[in-house]
């Protein structure tokens, strides 16, 4: 065998083997992996459905836990999350929200992504201002309800005034 051809053949077994190394050290395709996503919001009126006006909340940190493997995002700009993930069932969690603002309830929410290419795309976390006071049925207060109250507690004083004034004025 000639020098010329030895180093012919040498070079295509570098090449070969180059070529094997890179195929199988190269990342899953992303069809291997599902995709969850969603966003986080200003839930001004507490009632858990977002709604027109209810803006997203940037810099909402989201974590995603499958398995004892987790990893953590940042909302975007938007509010809105996403992330490529393995197929497993996943538990996505609110794990930071920005200052004046408190974790929604509930925090966290379990998701599966069945095969590759699965998406799940709904998730929607409702934040809530921090001092925001609801009644018992998680609806806030509406203002003609809160003005109504106000005027009743007004009435009610000054009757009392009244009354007072009067069983003042027979006593003296």
């Amino acid at each position: 065998m000639s020098k010329r051809t030895l180093i012919l053949l040498n070079g295509l077994l570098v090449t070969a083997l180059a070529a094997i190394f890179l195929l199988s050290t190269s990342p899953a395709a992303a069809q291997s992996e599902g995709r969850i996503a969603g966003i986080a919001y200003n839930d001004a009126n507490g009632n858990g459905i977002r709604e027109q006006g209810e803006d997203g909340l940037k810099d909402v940190r989201i974590n995603f836990a499958s398995a004892g493997w987790d990893t953590s995002i940042n909302t975007e700009a938007d509010g809105a999350f996403s992330i490529d993930l393995n197929p497993a069932t996943w538990t996505v969690t609110v794990i930071e929200v920005p200052s004046g603002y408190a974790k929604p309830s509930p925090a966290s929410v379990e998701v599966t992504i069945e095969n590759p290419g699965d998406t799940v795309t709904n998730l929607e976390f409702g934040l809530r201002a921090e001092g925001t006071v609801l009644p018992e049925s998680g609806s806030p207060i509406p203002g003609p309800a809160i003005v109504a109250g106000l005027v009743g507690l007004l009435l009610v004083g000054g009757a009392l005034v009244l009354f007072g004034q009067r069983r003042g004025a027979q006593s003296a």
